[in-house]
């Protein structure tokens, strides 16, 4: 049987790769431009604001997640920006929420009530170590069978 997997979806990775290259990229290349043309006095302080900047912006990016996949009793996520794995045990999930977006008005859920064809956004799964894992259901595809398979292991592993 094949392992429950959730990926992002192609346009998400696309829309992923434009923010890298306009959020990482950009400002280096730019302070990189700077620091060459301008003076010292001018070019220095842009530089270190633009790696500041990067290494903010590249931190908050870098929990984002690419694919999950459930494997037996092990729960294993491979980050977008990082490409390193990373695995929870299913027995270490300490709660599960789904997602809200109460706080857009009635117009934008209606529009994404719409567009994913259900009220349900997805859920955060939080574990034992503090991590949580977003699945985000605009993003990413299967979640529905991810998270009927993790229900089930989730059901036999408490039953003992």
């Amino acid at each position: 049987m094949d392992k429950p997997l959730v990926r992002l979806r192609p346009v998400i990775v696309g829309v992923a790769v434009a923010c890298i290259l306009l959020l990482l990229v950009g400002p280096l290349a730019a302070a990189a431009v700077v620091l060459a043309l301008a003076p010292l006095g001018v070019g220095v302080p842009v530089t270190l604001g633009a790696v500041v900047f990067v290494a903010v912006v590249g931190y908050a990016m870098s929990s984002s997640v690419q694919w999950v996949e459930l494997d037996g009793d092990v729960i294993r996520e491979r980050r977008l920006l990082t490409r390193r794995i990373v695995e929870h045990r299913v027995g270490d999930i300490v709660d599960a929420k789904p997602i809200h977006t109460n706080y857009l008005g009635p117009l934008q859920n209606a529009i994404l009530d719409a567009l994913l064809d259900t009220t349900n956004r997805g859920f955060q799964l939080f574990f034992r170590d503090g991590t949580r894992l977003a699945l985000i259901r605009a993003d990413m595809s299967g979640i529905d069978p991810f998270l009927g398979a993790l229900a089930e292991r989730l059901g036999r592993e408490r039953q003992g």
